[in-house]
């Protein structure tokens, strides 16, 4: 029997890997496959010692293998999601919502995935390109290298293909099982049914009141009760929850106070969880689009809906750890499909008498009814939302959100503006009772149909502004691309968007003071992840009050109108003073800095406008947030505001070339900052 040994020829990238090389030069098989360094060479590397040094250098290598392969699935899912949704082709025609018409939806957006060769210029202002993103203000994560979305999907065909996943071929939550463990236990021995069990409550206690602190159901509506029946029913986003229940946990696991009392083979198991959670969720989702795409969305009004729930709650997962560079493909994806299911379900035809005759209108109550537990029985006052209901409505107002703050980087209108006014409409139940002249009784009669301060902690009047004013940016864009812009209607039009904010702002009465800087707030005795979530809650010490997140949101958003109106001004008396009135908000009526979390985008747009010395004032703040600063996109913000601050000089020589959106770009693409 011959004995095969390794060639002493082979790359010191093998030797370390202990696998076998094929000596092909100057890269070998292996390697390139891998997308990893290889390396030849006389001299034997430092790190090849023998001794701590290579035990460290093969562990650092393992985890570039794996962030090297997520990358690749990522894009390729991406391709996916792109062809999956495309597929399904919309077409809304001529649609009356409100007084605004609609026109034909475009399928998603050509939306570059990879990384460009060289940097663009606006204003004088070298950006980024996008592939050096990650490098230049990639977010840290206590030593838990996973990405939101890594997982081995090369088994899996693309939505659009005849070999796309099929029950037979795809796990569910009960049959998944570790080669080592075919009963189905990990090494602790408990059963998967009761691991899925734990993960689901940790989701529910913790993973989701951190990443929407403001939603807070009451007890008429058994609160968040709708999301445990949709994860119990729903695979995709059951695994999704899996993923981030996992990923929060591992956090715990790696954080300084736990890091001697955990066994490197429990963080090593929950590693390997979260990838397998991934790949199903991602399985299950593809699943549900070609589901969507083959049998379309009119008579699926459940499934579609829960489609786009997925989607929206895998990109918001994304961004609360930091990897959320693909989001407008997914923010696409949702907003059409989302669209689509107005299309088939959501449609009405009202007599508005006269020549006119008939006329199509939208109707958010009939979309409500349809996936009402009784359906097309109105829900009393004092009973639960039905599970679907439930979801359409979460997922609705935050879909929205993201949509407006999206647009906000991208300097153009958000997609869903048309249905602002049908949504998000100010009237209120009294005015409506008083207009109708019976009193409301259904829950979905109630006006507006989507309050969001009870989904993200803001009044609908702000979203809509700031959707407003990112529309008008696009507006003096277009026509100053036209050369027919007329600064007098860029003035008019600005103004009644200035009214109605301060009309807002003048409601909500004078803000409350706390008198803690957040750079100097308290830090908690446990791991702070926990104290802002399900305990937390229940404390009005863990989070402001919605006013006051109003309020700092609405004085940012006038800080950014004044921009669009007079162009990049940072030292004029009014930004100045909107600025200094933002950055006194946040210093001090937030409780604490990890609060700052959900204020990203006004304390950017706040920052970057911000003077010299101010400057660490802001990063103070960032700063003290600890650990938690690696959830979410802060360390994103504050990596625009540096961008910004170390370019101040050319920016001011090319200052009718800047505006916020070029600042919320300046990374290599345009950053969602939620």
């Amino acid at each position: 029997m011959t004995t095969r040994t390794r060639s002493s020829e082979g790359c010191w990238t093998c030797r370390l890997r202990r696998k076998k090389c094929d000596e092909t030069r100057p890269v070998c098989e292996g390697c390139s496959t891998l997308g990893i360094d290889c390396l030849y060479s006389e001299e034997k590397p430092p790190w090849m010692d023998g001794g701590d040094w290579q035990k460290a250098r093969g562990e650092w290598l393992k985890q570039e293998i794996k962030r090297v392969a997520a990358q690749r699935r990522e894009k390729r899912y991406m391709k996916d999601l792109e062809a999956g949704v495309g597929g399904i082709g919309l077409d809304m025609g001529r649609v009356e919502v409100g007084v605004i018409t609609t026109g034909t939806l475009q399928l998603l957006s050509d939306v570059s995935v990879g990384g460009g060769d060289g940097g663009d210029t606006v204003g004088g202002v070298t950006i980024l390109p996008d592939g050096e993103k990650g490098s230049g203000m990639g977010v840290e994560t206590d030593n838990i290298p996973i990405s939101a979305t890594s997982t081995d999907t090369t088994a899996i065909a693309t939505p659009c293909s005849s070999s796309s996943p099929s029950p037979s071929n795809i796990p569910s939550r009960h049959q998944q099982t570790d080669s080592a463990d075919p009963d189905g236990e990990d090494h602790t021995g408990i059963p998967a049914s009761e691991r899925d069990a734990h993960r689901t409550m940790f989701y529910l206690d913790y993973v989701f009141p951190f990443l929407f602190p403001f939603y807070r159901p009451t007890l008429l509506d058994f609160g968040r009760g709708w999301l445990l029946v949709l994860l119990q029913r729903n695979q995709a986003l059951f695994h999704v929850a899996q993923t981030m229940a996992g990923y929060f946990y591992g956090i715990i696991l790696s954080s300084e106070d736990n890091k001697d009392d955990v066994p490197e083979l429990c963080k090593s198991h929950n590693f390997d969880a979260i990838q397998r959670e991934q790949e199903l969720g991602l399985q299950w989702l593809r699943r549900a689009i070609q589901g969507v795409v083959d049998k379309g969305v009119e008579g699926h009004l459940k499934e579609a809906s829960e489609v786009v729930a997925c989607i929206v709650q895998l990109l918001t997962s994304e961004v609360a750890v930091g990897n959320g560079w693909n989001w407008r493909v997914h923010l696409d994806a949702a907003a059409q499909l989302w669209g689509e299911t107005w299309r088939y379900h959501g449609m009405g035809r009202v007599d508005v008498g006269g020549e006119e005759g008939e006329r199509e209108v939208v109707c958010f109550m009939m979309l409500l009814l349809q996936l009402g537990t009784n359906p097309k029985s109105f829900t009393p006052m004092g009973q639960p939302w039905g599970t679907g209901q439930a979801t359409l409505r979460f997922f609705s107002a935050q879909l929205l959100f993201l949509d407006v703050v999206g647009s906000t980087a991208l300097g153009e209108g958000p997609r869903l503006q048309r249905w602002h006014g049908h949504l998000l409409d100010t009237i209120g139940r009294e005015e409506l009772e008083r207009i109708v002249g019976v009193k409301v009784k259904e829950k979905e009669m109630d006006l507006p149909h989507l309050k969001l301060v009870e989904f993200i902690g803001l009044e609908n009047w702000v979203v809509v502004a700031v959707g407003q004013v990112a529309a008008l940016d696009g507006y003096k864009k277009e026509r100053k691309r036209m050369g027919a812009l007329s600064v007098t209607e860029l003035v008019e039009r600005a103004r009644v968007i200035q009214r109605r904010i301060r009309d807002g702002l003048a409601g909500l009465g004078e803000p409350e003071v706390k008198h803690a800087c957040p750079s100097s707030g308290p830090v908690p005795k446990d791991h702070p992840l926990l104290h802002f979530t399900a305990q937390g809650m229940i404390s009005p010490q863990s989070m402001h009050s919605t006013a006051v997140h109003t309020r700092i949101w609405a004085q940012a958003t006038l800080t950014y109108l004044q921009v669009v109106i007079s162009g990049w001004q940072p030292a004029s008396q009014e930004i100045h003073h909107s600025v200094t009135e933002t950055l006194n908000l946040m210093l001090y009526c937030v409780p604490a800095p990890a609060c700052l979390r959900v204020l990203v985008w006004p304390f950017t747009v706040t920052g970057c406008l911000a003077a010299p010395e101010q400057e660490q004032i802001f990063r103070d703040m960032v700063a003290a947030m600890g650990c938690l600063r690696n959830f979410g996109t802060i360390k994103e913000g504050l990596a625009i505001m540096e961008h910004v601050w170390a370019n101040r000089a050319q920016i001011e020589q090319n200052a009718d070339q800047w505006d916020i959106a070029a600042c919320l770009s300046c990374l290599g693409q345009p950053s969602l900052l939620i």
